[in-house]
């Protein structure tokens, strides 16, 4: 099976709030300009450079637009530091980047230009196939946390996991916002028509997710 043919079906497994105009106009202009260099609002330059590579690991250009070209990167800095109904939370979601850092190596020996793909790639791996036992253990401590400061007494197992699932999830999200894959990979319908609540999705749309 090709992108193409998964992304049809791909689907987030938690809701977000409504992203803001501002915000989704990156998506909206991205097949305009492709930027590689880009100045975070939220997180620091090296924490920017780790989740591209993350991102572009998570969602990989292929025969269709990666999410790294896309600005998704950028959209999820933005999203965070802009979107989100409390500060709090943007705090947080720092806080776990700086956590992903630590779990990279990154010090005044080693630099986040040094980090090889095979660590990121295997830093995914760590924490986004593990099972479903283990993600409930981390999702469980995490409840406990109600402020920035309550990170302090959780584990950076249990940070790394909530990071990185943020990400991959907003990824999605982003991905399948913008103007690329919307109109041009999944099933796109500007303007609604007739509602047809009984019918096979693959009669519908083609087996095509909606884009909206």
């Amino acid at each position: 099976m090709n992108r193409r043919e998964a992304l049809k079906n791909i689907g987030l497994s938690a809701g977000y709030i409504a992203v803001t105009p501002a915000v989704l106009s990156l998506l909206q202009s991205c097949q305009k300009e492709y930027v590689l260099d880009w100045t975070p609002e939220l997180i620091s330059i090296d924490e920017g450079k780790a989740l591209e590579q993350i991102v572009d690991l998570i969602l990989p250009e292929t025969n269709i637009p990666g999410a790294k070209s896309l600005h998704v990167p950028m959209f999820i800095d933005k999203f965070i530091n802009q979107s989100v109904e409390e500060v709090e939370e943007a705090q947080m979601f720092k806080y776990g980047a700086g956590v992903i850092l630590d779990e990279l190596g990154v010090n005044q020996e080693k630099s986040i230009d040094d980090v090889t793909l095979e660590e990121y790639d295997a830093l995914l791996a760590k924490y986004l196939k593990i099972s479903k036992e283990k993600r409930k253990e981390y999702w469980e401590e995490m409840a406990k946390v109600k402020t920035p400061k309550d990170l302090e007494k959780v584990s950076k197992e249990a940070i790394s996991f909530t990071f990185l699932s943020s990400v991959r999830d907003l990824s999605i999200y982003g991905f399948k916002t913008s103007k690329e894959i919307a109109e041009n990979v999944l099933n796109y319908l500007p303007v609604p028509g007739e509602y047809i609540g009984c019918d096979s999705v693959e009669n519908l749309t083609g087996g095509k997710d909606w884009a909206l």
